[in-house]
């Protein structure tokens, strides 16, 4: 039997931007590799571990004298990289291909500077785990996963394999006390005040090891010895050496996660099929204009890849994505950063937009056409310059565009279309929703008004919701009408149904049966706090989205508001994730692009989002956060993050449903997120993909790669046409790398499991 060794991993965990700026973590984390490095060199027992390669490419260029010294202490196994993305970024906020395009591109960097292949994804400091991410990380060509936050207490030990959605096994491991570990004398302050580590002696060792094992039991030990920027200490070594033949311990040695993970034995473990979701929730709407520029920023990268593909114009997306995966980092996608970083940051979205800009017009050659570069049809009413039009495109190809010309009828009034039949009141809310095919009556008349705005105080913090501490027994109310968590509080006296939720006026424009057009103008008040807003509901023909722009101006701190939708069916609530859809039940959770609420038999209402992850539905009321205005000044100066004076854009959208409706929610969150690409000039649509969705479609070395998934729990036959000078394709692991080139004749046919994702690279040979 062979002995059982703790294993040691030196480490630190590099905060992009947090506290301070960004300029002060690199500078530190450049001295922090230093030092590791030259106790590397002095000392062949040692290890280091480096999280993310945002920060060692910008090491690697800045230092040329230290290439040869990094490729022979990865050579000898001693310097190691997990995660190895890119950015060590939110779990749970952005998209799948977000999560691809981390591993892609942090990988990418190892390879050609120092030739590392990382193995584990090591998340040291993240708020939730999604169920998509066994099978995104084994794709990539991980064999295990490591997380410190989140440990569902059902399960609550450190080694078990973790099942995905689809299926997918990834063996595990929760860190249970934490990921700062055994803190080594070295005599520099480090960054995160509140990280807790054991002494490096025998006690505190011996402490550790035996609070690990309550949740390990026999195992070998994964014991990091980091934290937050903190800086390895040059004395650890001989430490190490002298417990080792002084002390009753365990034998300790400096590994790294690949090490350790072998020195475990996965196979006997149990099995836990499911998520780590979610902490830290306040984090999911602090700061939301980062969400908003993300998720505009990701689905722009999109259409403009899928337009590069189809226009057979070749474009280099490298800068944009790289911005938009260093701000995909936890604490800047969460929102809890410093002012300064919080300027930096958005400047870098923009930027990023112009560049993309740049793309368009050069991939695009004009304009004048609207493009869809989603491979299904599209609906809806949009806006072109001062003209409100009715649109309509199929899968690749170049919208066919009504202009509207409307016409003020007067409120109530009703509008119906092939989907639905829904009943306005004067104020301008949904009274009755009712599906057209089923009969089913969806929403009648609730006491708090469907679509309504609701302002609370929200006494939290970036990361707490609502007050200290954490989020238990806090005290929720909305300031207009009795707020929708508490139906006890629901009074009749006619003064509060006059309030009326803000709403201070209400016009509808008919379009006829194309459309119709609520505008709600009003403000939500409560002593000097104030919050003016415009909101403009959407009912259109050709689509089941009820979709809602909402325009609003903070003049106050410490509110939330959100959008309240209550229905009469909630027995099934469901999140859509990556590439999946989750039950997860009531509660507050980042959601990707749609929520569904609906009853034992498929009948609900689904909310869909336009980068506003912070959903929930409780007691019969789905509600999304728009905004919050909370900061952090006790940590550091953050009070740009009430965002006071200043104006914003959301979206967001309602879609009644049947049963067996998941591709409609699919779909109409697809067209909601993804922007028509203005272009001119010709246009390719020998291309088509039918029965599954696109995650990617890009130009990769000559060759055309393809991500598809399913998106729903039934299997399904993607069927994709390719222009006939593609005579091959392969399939392709996560990184795109091809497993087996086979010949291809115009048309390729491909099985997929339920919650399948697959990548596809076509060649011209």
């Amino acid at each position: 039997m062979t002995e059982k060794i703790h294993h040691l991993i030196p480490t630190f965990h590099h905060d992009i931007a947090y506290l301070r700026p960004e300029s002060w973590y690199t500078e530190t984390a450049t001295r922090i590799l230093d030092k590791a490095i030259g106790i590397l060199q002095e000392n062949r027992d040692y290890t280091y571990t480096v999280e993310q390669a945002y920060f060692f490419d910008g090491y690697w260029n800045t230092h040329p004298e230290k290439h040869e010294i990094l490729k022979t202490l990865v050579e000898q196994g001693q310097l190691h990289f997990a995660p190895g993305f890119f950015s060590v970024p939110d779990m749970s906020m952005l998209s799948g291909e977000s999560l691809f395009q981390q591993a892609y591109y942090g990988k990418k960097i190892l390879a050609e500077t120092v030739g590392y292949v990382p193995k584990t994804a090591f998340i040291a400091d993240c708020w939730g785990h999604c169920a998509a991410l066994p099978q995104i990380l084994t794709q990539c060509g991980y064999t295990g996963y490591t997380f410190s936050r989140c440990m569902e207490k059902s399960l609550d030990i450190e080694n078990f394999r973790w099942k995905g959605i689809d299926g997918t096994e990834l063996n595990t491991h929760w860190m249970s006390t934490a990921y700062a570990g055994i803190s080594f004398p070295d005599g520099e302050k480090v960054n995160a005040e509140e990280l807790r580590w054991e002494k490096a002696t025998a006690d505190g060792i011996r402490s550790l090891t035996e609070r690990n094992a309550v949740c390990c039991g026999e195992d070998s030990q994964i014991i990091p010895v980091g934290g937050d920027m903190c800086m390895p200490s040059s004395a650890a070594p001989s430490i190490v050496r002298e417990l080792n033949n002084s002390a009753n311990l365990t034998p300790m040695r400096f590994s790294s996660f690949e090490a350790a993970f072998d020195d475990i034995d996965f196979s006997e473990k149990p099995v836990y099929e499911g998520e780590f979701v979610s902490a830290l929730k306040g984090s999911f709407a602090a700061n939301i204009q980062i969400k908003l520029a993300n998720r505009k920023l990701e689905h722009l990268l999109y259409a403009l890849e899928v337009l590069s593909v189809l226009r057979e114009r070749e474009a280099d997306f490298t800068a944009p994505w790289k911005t938009v995966l260093k701000n995909q980092f936890h604490d800047i996608l969460c929102g809890t950063i410093c002012n300064e970083s919080l300027g930096q940051v958005m400047d870098e979205y923009a930027e990023a937009e112009e560049a993309l800009e740049q793309i368009r017009q050069q991939i695009s050659e004009g304009e004048g056409k609207a493009f869809n570069t989603l491979n299904f049809a599209v609906d809806g009413i949009r806006h072109r310059g001062d003209e409100t039009v009715a649109y309509h495109a199929e899968g690749f190809s170049a919208a066919e565009e009504k202009t509207l010309t409307g016409e003020a009828v007067s409120l109530p009034c009703t509008y119906e279309n092939d989907f639905y039949r829904a009943e306005i009141d004067a104020r301008g809310f949904i009274t009755a929703l009712t599906g057209k095919k089923s009969g089913e009556v969806l929403v009648n008349h609730p006491a708090v008004p469907f679509g309504s705005l609701q302002m609370q105080a929200d006494n939290g913090d970036n990361w707490v919701e609502f007050e200290y501490p954490w989020e238990e027994d806090h005290v929720h109310y909305s300031v207009n009408v009795p707020d929708p968590y508490d139906r006890r509080a629901l009074p009749t006296h006619p003064k509060v149904q006059l309030a009326a939720n803000g709403v201070g006026t209400a016009e509808a424009i008919s379009f006829g049966e194309d459309g119709l057009q609520i505008i709600q103008k009003g403000r939500l008040r409560y002593w000097i706090s104030e919050v003016p807003f415009t909101t403009t509901v959407t009912f259109a023909k050709n689509t089941a989205r009820i979709a809602y722009h909402t325009e609003f101006t903070n003049n106050t701190k410490h509110i939330r508001l959100r959008a309240a939708f209550p229905i009469l069916y909630s027995e099934i609530i469901r999140h859509q994730i990556p590439y999946g859809i989750v039950q997860r039940g009531e509660g507050v959770q980042p959601v990707q692009r749609f929520m569904d609420a609906a009853s034992a038999d498929g009948y609900g209402v689904a909310l869909l989002n336009r980068g506003l992850p912070q959903n929930n539905c409780e007691d019969g009321i789905m509600m999304v956060t728009l905004f919050r205005s909370a900061a952090m000044e006790y940590k550091c100066a953050s009070d740009l993050s009430f965002n006071a004076g200043k104006s914003y854009t959301v979206e967001y959208a309602v879609v009644p449903h049947g049963a067996d409706s998941d591709d409609l929610l699919w779909e109409n969150a697809l067209q909601f997120n993804t922007p028509l690409v203005e272009t001119g000039g010709d246009l390719l649509t020998d291309w088509s993909v039918k029965n599954a969705y696109i995650s990617a479609m890009r130009n990769i070395d000559g060759d055309v790669f393809l991500r598809l998934y399913t998106g729903t729990g039934t299997a399904k036959t993607a069927e994709i046409t390719v222009p006939e000078r593609y005579t091959m394709y392969s399939l392709t692991d996560g990184m795109t790398e091809p497993l087996e080139w086979k010949p291809v004749k115009g048309k390729l046919l491909l099985e997929m499991k339920p919650y399948q994702i697959a990548g596809i690279r076509f060649a011209v040979r």
